[in-house]
C-alpha cells in the first residue's frame, strides 16, 4: 500500500505539472489541486514509512521513471482506463484490486499489459483479460495491445491497494 500511495502521488505530480503548462484559470486550478492530493499523499506514505513494506507495487515504477512526458500522460489515461474495468464477483476494479501487474509503453505507443486473476479458476477468466485489453486499445493514442494473463507471482491480498482493502473491509 505505501508504494502505492507513492505511485499515486507521484501520478498527481505528473498532471499537475502538465495542466501548470495551460493559460486557462480552470486548468490551472486544478493542477493546484492535484499538487494538493500529490502532497497529502506524500505525507501519508512518508508517515507509514517506519512500517513493514508492502508488497511490490503492481506497475513497475522503473519503467514509469524512464517514460517521457507524451508516455507519462498516456500511461495515467490508461490507468483510468484500466480502472472502469471490474471483476464481476467483487465491486473493486482490477487495478486497484492488484491484478494488474506490468504496463509497458513502447515509443511508438504500443502496450504490454501483464495482468493476473484472483485465482487460475476465476470464472471472469474468459471475460476479464479481454475486457482489459479492449478498453486499453479504446485509449487515443494507443497503436497496439498485447495482454498476457500471468499466474507468477500468484495474486494475494497484498497486491491490493488501500482503497480496495477499505473498500471491502479488509484490515492490514
Amino acid at each position: 500500500m505505501d508504494d502505492f500511495l507513492l505511485r499515486e502521488a507521484e501520478h498527481k505530480e505528473a498532471v499537475a505539472d502538465e495542466l501548470a503548462t495551460s493559460a486557462e484559470p480552470a486548468v490551472l486550478k486544478e493542477a493546484e489541486r492535484q499538487r494538493a492530493t500529490a502532497s497529502e499523499l506524500r505525507a501519508e506514505w512518508e508517515r507509514r514509512q517506519p512500517a513493514a513494506q508492502p508488497a511490490a507495487a503492481p506497475v513497475a515504477a522503473a519503467a514509469e521513471a524512464e517514460d517521457t512526458p507524451e508516455i507519462a500522460i498516456l500511461r495515467e489515461y490508461i490507468i483510468d482506463t484500466i480502472k472502469t474495468c471490474y471483476d464481476p464477483e467483487i465491486p473493486v476494479n482490477v487495478y486497484d484490486l492488484g491484478l494488474i501487474y506490468n504496463i509497458a509503453i513502447a515509443p511508438d505507443c504500443k502496450v504490454d499489459v501483464k495482468m493476473t486473476l484472483t485465482a487460475p479458476g476465476c470464472p471472469a477468466a474468459g471475460i476479464l483479460p479481454g475486457e482489459v485489453e479492449e478498453k486499453v486499445r479504446s485509449v487515443p493514442g494507443v497503436t497496439g495491445v498485447a495482454l498476457e494473463l500471468v499466474w507468477e507471482p500468484p495474486w494475494d491480498q497484498n497486491k491490493m491497494s488501500q482503497a480496495a482493502r477499505l473498500q471491502l473491509g479488509i484490515d492490514w
